[in-house]
């Protein structure tokens, strides 16, 4: 996610410096050839009227931002892009300063200090979206942080799997962290990447995700293990069944801290799975296949709910 960030600035706003950190070597390696500045610590890369994106693992992301609040605090946009964000939005409201006032000027963020992006100036002039009312002085708890989560990416991880037109079309989820958050400039950002931004609370958002993300990685890694125990390859699946088992291949060390946030939920979702393959399997085991008719065309009818 983060490298592609990184891809889609150079070729959508080109005159953007695209700051980026990265512990492995080889990885920021390649980011450097394309023209990211390899920085050590948030601090080295002046946030001052930037944009600042973390693109980690859940844990690693909410340890990152409650540890370097007081410099992203002063980026006119702090963002993220994991896919659960209640313990992020926490992490930025425990920690977040308090701070001056939102500035009125256009956001920089996209461009670097002193030249405003017009997609982020738009933010607080085109119709229908007038510009947020400025942070009271005494406002306290004022965040620039609106949490994100971007509803596109695919199993692979890393700089290499990353894509300049990855968010072409994309619906990006946006939490902000307080009233007084530069949710418009969220906007006008996710959008020069060509994501389609859509607002809605944390807490419903991380609802949504135990059954529109988690259930379908569970039941692809929980086919995948199926499948390996009865000595079927990969390559033995025709098309339907590789797309089936194709987030099988997702990075554990980004999906465990998720699932372990989300553990009950989850299992709610992963229990009705169970009850309605348990169905199925005594459709079989009974011979039914007037049940197993409905049960078919009930999924038909969900995934073509037009015919």
């Amino acid at each position: 996610m983060g490298g592609s960030v990184a891809r889609t600035l150079a070729r959508r706003a080109p005159r953007t410096t695209v700051f980026g950190i990265d512990p492995d070597d080889d990885r920021a390696a390649l980011a450097s050839r394309d023209g990211v500045v390899r920085a050590r610590t948030l601090a080295d890369c002046d946030p001052d009227g930037a944009v600042v994106v973390f693109a980690a693992p859940l844990d690693v992301t909410a340890g990152l931002v409650r540890d370097t609040a007081s410099t992203w605090s002063r980026a006119v946009l702090a963002t993220d892009v994991c896919s659960l964000k209640v313990p992020v939005i926490d992490a930025a409201l425990r920690s977040a300063p308090r701070a001056a006032p939102v500035r009125d000027a256009p956001a920089e963020a996209a461009s670097g200090p002193g030249r405003p992006h017009p997609a982020l100036a738009e933010a607080t002039s085109r119709p229908g979206h007038p510009p947020p009312a400025p942070a009271r002085a005494s406002a306290p708890h004022r965040s620039t942080f609106v949490g994100a989560h971007p509803m596109c990416g695919s199993e692979r991880s890393g700089y290499a799997a990353a894509t300049a037109g990855l968010f072409d079309g994309a619906d990006v989820w946006l939490c902000p962290a307080h009233h007084d958050a530069p949710l418009g400039r969220a906007e006008a950002f996710w959008r020069l990447l060509g994501a389609r931004p859509r607002t809605i609370a944390a807490e419903e958002h991380d609802r949504l995700m135990a059954w529109a993300s988690h259930l379908p990685q569970l039941l692809a890694s929980a086919l995948a293990g199926t499948l390996a125990d009865a000595g079927i390859t990969r390559d033995a699946l025709g098309p339907g069944g590789r797309e089936m088992t194709r987030l099988a291949g997702s990075s554990a060390s980004m999906w465990v801290p998720l699932l372990e946030a989300a553990r009950e939920r989850d299992a709610r979702a992963l229990a009705a799975l169970e009850e309605r393959i348990g169905a199925v399997r005594r459709m079989l085991d009974e011979g039914d296949p007037t049940a197993l008719a409905r049960f078919m065309e009930e999924g038909r009818r969900w995934t073509s709910p037009t015919d």
